[in-house]
Formats: C-alpha cells, sequence, structure tokens
C-alpha cells in the first residue's frame, strides 16, 4: 500500500490538479502517518514533502528556495563538521560511521507554519549521524561530542533509554559549530539505524539477510508487531473500505498525541491525550 501510494504520488503530476489535492489530502491524512507509526521515515518524508508541495505551493516554495539560496554553504557546513568529528574519534582510535543529512522541506515547514518558529529557531536543520555498534559506544560519543562542541542546554533526547513508540531509538543533541550555527547530532547503533530507516519491515529485511528465511519472533518483536495485526484483521473484519478508512485515521490521531507515562517501576506507558 504504501509502496503504491508512493508511486502514485511521484507520477501525480498528469492527474487534474482537483484530483492531486484530493489524492495529497488523503496521503498526509493517512498514508505519511501510517509511515510514521510502522517507522519508514524514508517514505514518511518523501511523502510529506511531495503532499505539501501540492497542498501549499507557495509555502514549499519559500522553504526550497531559502534551502536552495544556501545549498552550497550546507554542503559546506555538513562536510566540515563531519572532518572535525571524524578526527576526534579518530584520535581515540574510535571505529565509526559518519553521515551528514539536511532537514526535510517538510519538516522545516511544520515547524515554521504549524509551530510558529522562525527559520532561524530551527536548530535542526543539519543532522550529523554517528553510527556505531553498541549502546555502550552511543553513550562513549555523546561524551566526546560535548566536549567538543557546546551543547544546547534543554536539547538533549535519550531516545535509546525511553524508544518512541514506532520503534525508533538514537539519542539527540543540539549543539554550537565552530561558526556559531546550531546542528543536531544523532547517535545510534547499526541494528537502531536499520529500524529508524525501515521501521516495522527492517525485522523481515535483517532476518532474511541473515538466515536466507524468517526465524521464529521473540516477544518484543511480537509486542511490536501486534499494532500491525491489529490493523490487518481490522480490515479483514470490515467490508467497507471508507469505514476501515476511517478507524485506520481516528487510531492514527490518537497515535500522534501521544503521552509518555512511567510506571512506579520505570516502565514507559504510551498512552492516547486525555
Amino acid at each position: 500500500k504504501l509502496a503504491d501510494r508512493l508511486h502514485n504520488m511521484r507520477t501525480i503530476d498528469a492527474k487534474p490538479m482537483e484530483k492531486q489535492r484530493k489524492t495529497a489530502h488523503e496521503t498526509m491524512e493517512i498514508y505519511a502517518p501510517l509511515a510514521h507509526r510502522l517507522g519508514i521515515r524514508p517514505i514518511m518524508e518523501e511523502l510529506e514533502d511531495r503532499c505539501i508541495r501540492i497542498l501549499d505551493p507557495v509555502g514549499y516554495k519559500d522553504i526550497e528556495e531559502r534551502m536552495e539560496l544556501a545549498k552550497a554553504e550546507q554542503q559546506e557546513f555538513l562536510s566540515h563538521l563531519q572532518n572535525k568529528i571524524r578526527e576526534r574519534l579518530d584520535g581515540e582510535d574510535f571505529k565509526a560511521t559518519i553521515t551528514g543529512r539536511i532537514k526535510s522541506v517538510y519538516g522545516i515547514y511544520r515547524k515554521i507554519y504549524t509551530l510558529g518558529k522562525a527559520f532561524e529557531e530551527i536548530y535542526d536543520v543539519y543532522a550529523v549521524r554517528v553510527i556505531c555498534d553498541t549502546v555502550y559506544d552511543c553513550y562513549y560519543v555523546l561524551g566526546l561530542m560535548h566536549d567538543l562542541f557546546k551543547p544546547i542546554p534543554d536539547r538533549f533526547k535519550d531516545y535509546i533509554s525511553t524508544p518512541k513508540q514506532n520503534m525508533y531509538q538514537s539519542l539527540h543533541t543540539t549543539l554550537i559549530g565552530p561558526s556559531g550555527q546550531p546542528f543536531e547530532i544523532q547517535i545510534r547503533t547499526y541494528e537502531m539505524h536499520r529500524t529508524a530507516e525501515y521501521g516495522i519491515a527492517a525485522h523481515w529485511k535483517y532476518k532474511e539477510a541473515n538466515n536466507g528465511n524468517a526465524t521464529e519472533t521473540t516477544v518484543t518483536e511480537e509486542e511490536k508487531l501486534s499494532w500491525l495485526r491489529q490493523i490487518l484483521e481490522w480490515q479483514q473484519d470490515m467490508s467497507d473500505n471508507k469505514e476501515f478508512m476511517s478507524l485506520l485515521k481516528s487510531d492514527l490521531d490518537l497515535f500522534s498525541d501521544t503521552v509518555f507515562a512511567f510506571t512506579p517501576s520505570g516502565d514507559v506507558k504510551n498512552l492516547p491525550n486525555g
């Protein structure tokens, strides 16, 4: 379903504008949140970017032009950061993969138009990812980065000890770059990175790569897959596709507004707001 919708959005220019807007609106309400819920980030980001280009072409063009103006400087800034981080890790004889990324157009759009932030107030336009072997390595790299760059107070998130509901795990910290430009560092293991890219699909993808066939799922995996199984059961039980889509949308709406509650023993429970 997601791959088919992504293909529809990539070829949508051939359709009349009214049909484009209807498809983009449905995609934004259901398919992009579904990709988010299943943790499949690249599909989610591309769907969002393609939708907002149709639903708000003026806002999309404004952000795209701002990003385009600074494209050469952005790449230079990211390369400089990656080199500094590589030098520091090499000095510690520490092996890791370092990559850079620039935030998606919709990611910036949402912060400007939904959260009311100025472009200059968005601290995670630039991000560097450091991918290492173990959880211990992640926290070790975090210490090195806070020593190398000045961290911004209250801009640290530990999604390793408290994963997001869609299985995402990573350490996020916002730092001040050498030129005074803020940027984000995301630190995770290779397994966490696979889950961040493919979400639920990473479980099958990784098993097939390792074993050539699926193995018995663990209890933890069963829990992670339970929501998807529930959705599939709903679809089988309902003859009316509109009713199913309505139920799915209401469930995704609950997910988008989640409260994290801690039990006395420290377990995290995800509850809908209210």
